[in-house]
């Protein structure tokens, strides 16, 4: 068994349960989550199986697509609404909808943005909530995001609903706490689905019951290729370029790609040999070997 498979990850199971899951389920040990969401968030999860794990960092790099729902007048030492309330706007006041709009707008484009303390991110070892609920303090650097589009779909005062497309790296919760901010309040996050990553929609997932019958009835459509999610170029190669790849060296093409483009190698039998990638202009390697 080899691919990604689009997953439905429910609330309150980590990224890390969901692989466990598939393992068992599948019998299969190489098994990965490409991009962590959080155990109280739910939606698309790619998952990639056999060869394909060894694809994971591209799928990491791409970007996401969130429904969102904010509460104004809440801070929480998590940035969601299963932290501890650190602040409470008592004087809230509703916000009119077209500045909610606006300020929404005005987080369009690059920005820098610091990881929320309570997250998996590793800072010497340690992931930032270990530090957090030991209560230290450790200097974060902030990391540049790209907000691609962003949406309100709903506002029902204090609560606010919102779609977003954004970059890899970016934490919908610290987003919200920066909306409630920009507002002049505070903010949370409510409730957070990833309904899209590197061209996998929710409603094209499965959820792990849904899995765990048809792997029992033999059926694995549930699997997609690599080829088909990531979208790079496929080149075929004779079998001395395919030998010479697969043992370092580099050799000398004309496809029209362009420095630093990574593409599929395949040989005449169409099976996937490995990604390569254009060092100088008409010159390739081998960048990552599957088989």
């Amino acid at each position: 068994m080899n691919g990604i498979i689009n997953v439905l990850k429910p609330t309150g199971m980590t990224s890390h349960d969901v692989v466990a899951r598939i393992r068992r389920i599948t019998g299969i040990k190489k098994v990965g989550h490409s991009g962590t969401l959080d155990p109280n968030a739910a939606g698309v999860l790619p998952i990639c199986i056999g060869k394909s794990t060894r694809l994971s960092e591209y799928l990491l790099n791409s970007d996401k697509v969130y429904m969102c729902e904010a509460t104004l007048g809440i801070r929480t030492d998590t940035y969601d609404s299963y932290g501890a309330i650190v602040h409470r706007d008592r004087h809230l006041k509703k916000i009119d909808e077209s500045v909610v709009k606006s300020v929404l707008k005005s987080f369009l484009g690059e920005s820098l943005q610091a990881p929320p303390m309570y997250s998996a991110l590793k800072i010497n070892g340690k992931k930032l909530y270990e530090y957090a609920r030991k209560g230290q303090e450790i200097e974060v650097k902030s990391r540049v995001i790209n907000i691609k589009s962003i949406e309100l779909i709903t506002y029902d005062f204090p609560k606010l609903t919102f779609k977003t497309h954004v970059s890899k790296g970016t934490y919908i919760r610290t987003l919200c706490n920066d909306i409630g901010l920009a507002l002049g309040t505070y903010a949370c996050m409510s409730w957070l689905i990833r309904t899209e990553s590197k061209g996998l929609k929710i409603e094209d997932s499965y959820t792990l019951t849904e899995l765990e019958d048809m792997i029992t009835h033999r059926n694995n459509l549930f699997l997609t290729s690599p080829e088909k999610v990531l979208g790079f170029k496929k080149i075929t190669f004779v079998e001395e370029q395919i030998i010479k790849l697969r043992n370092g060296m580099s050799i000398e093409i004309n496809h029209g790609l362009t420095r630093e483009d990574l593409f599929f190698i395949l040989d005449d039998q169409s099976t996937l040999w490995g990604i390569g990638e254009v060092k100088d202009k008409n010159i390739v390697k081998m960048r990552k070997l599957l088989i």
